[in-house]
């Protein structure tokens, strides 16, 4: 058995058993391997040793249902997660997500939890590609987007029919930054599992002084370009990152970048947004070969 078969297999088994009491002895006896083996393969495969894979993923969950379940109490949920006692529960709230269970259901911290999402198999390879990785940090002016606003719930195919109308309507931007250059802006609400994540599918515009900076805007574009939404983003700091592969696996580097590289930084994140830019490395969206760039905004500037 290849070794990311069993960490795939040994995760499978995490998941399956995150609300009982789960020790990394009991993983390694379940794979056959002795314990310093499987903690150093485990972190090996995923970047993550297996203690803490287990207790983020518990954190992240408890986070899940104190935002979606607020008639059950910070103990019952507690309890759910095998955490045996309440303070046990908060001390690791805060040395994983550095917050409390208060702060998030009253949604009174400014910074963004960094919550990390079950493992899947095709997230190791793109997991792989980042571990040997560093971002950058530039800065970036004002940039100004238009074209087509959608909200995606559960249908990912709005995308790409966002995308076909932008191509549709490129013509009719006169506005638009030549060559060409395309952007997917996403942001969301606190509460985005229940109202979903929107996107903005755009070309960027030539910069103009007049737009109000210091936070996103949205407005519409009344010249010959259908009405098409702009949005203009403020100058700001990012990290940026780079996907390589097809665009339909882009969530496993996002899966990476909060779940694993940003909590072990001390970035805290309050600007609930970030965009893909694809630039000439990019070769379509189903290139394995395909390169995007990822901004993960840090700070106004």
């Amino acid at each position: 058995m290849k070794n990311t078969q069993l960490i795939l297999q040994a995760i499978q088994y995490i998941e399956s058993n995150l609300k009982q009491p789960l020790s990394v002895l009991t993983l390694s006896r379940e794979t056959g391997y002795s314990l310093f083996h499987f903690i150093r393969l485990f972190q090996g495969v995923t970047g993550l040793t297996p203690g803490d894979y287990i207790a983020r993923r518990r954190i992240s969950e408890a986070a899940r249902d104190i935002l979606s379940r607020p008639e059950r109490t910070f103990h019952e949920i507690s309890l759910d997660y095998a955490y045996n006692d309440y303070e046990t529960f908060t001390r690791a709230f805060k040395r994983l997500l550095h917050t409390t269970p208060t702060h998030i259901s009253h949604k009174a911290n400014p910074d963004i939890p960094l919550l990390l999402h079950p493992l899947q198999p095709t997230d190791l390879p793109h997991w792989s590609d980042q571990k040997g990785a560093s971002p950058d940090l530039i800065e970036l002016g004002e940039i100004r987007l238009q074209g087509p606003f959608i909200t995606v719930m559960q249908d990912q195919s709005i995308i790409g029919s966002a995308w076909e109308q932008l191509f549709s309507s490129i013509s009719a931007i006169p506005d638009r930054k030549l060559p060409e250059q395309y952007y997917q802006l996403g942001y969301w609400p606190d509460n985005y599992e229940d109202q979903g994540i929107s996107f903005h599918i755009a070309c960027e515009l030539n910069s103009i002084a007049s737009v109000r900076a210091g936070t996103i805007v949205q407005s519409s574009y009344q010249q010959t370009s259908h009405n098409l939404p702009i949005h203009t983003l403020p100058p700001a700091r990012y990290l940026r990152f780079k996907h390589t592969g097809p665009s339909a696996e882009v969530s496993a580097t996002y899966k990476y970048i909060y779940g694993v590289f940003l909590p072990r930084t001390d970035y805290r994140l309050n600007l609930s947004y970030e965009f893909e830019y694809y630039g000439q490395d990019y070769l379509g969206p189903h290139h394995p070969d395909s390169i995007s760039e990822i901004y993960i905004p840090l700070t106004l500037l």
